[in-house]
């Protein structure tokens, strides 16, 4: 890898991207993302980590990559998380503001 995060064109979401880390010839973190610079909002959907390498660090590695990238930002989901899931996006969204807490996204990126 020529970075250590590839960002490409979601395939689930037109107008989004895709933040991945292979490793290994493993996709081994992937998540959605989308910014909106005029509102100061991010959002991310659908964080993938691979079981080997889950509670390892890699998707708060790659979600703080991406508010670094994207300084000012409040950082929401679309979606309601998961019972199973609850106590990942509070970790994550500890000190971040917005919180990774559900937002419709604005007018101006697609819904996704």
């Amino acid at each position: 890898m020529d970075a250590p995060w590839q960002d490409t064109p979601s395939s689930e979401r037109p107008g989004w991207r895709e933040r991945a880390a292979n490793l290994a010839g493993d996709v081994a973190f992937a998540v959605d993302y989308t910014v909106c610079a005029a509102c100061g909002l991010g959002w991310v959907e659908w964080p993938y980590t691979m079981e080997k390498y889950q509670r390892c660090g890699l998707a708060t590695a790659a979600l703080e990559a991406l508010r670094l990238e994207h300084p000012g930002l409040s950082w929401h989901t679309l979606g309601g998380h998961f019972q199973d899931s609850r106590a990942f996006w509070a970790a994550v969204g500890t000190g971040v503001p917005g919180s990774y807490q559900q937002r419709d996204t604005c007018p101006h990126v697609p819904e996704g």
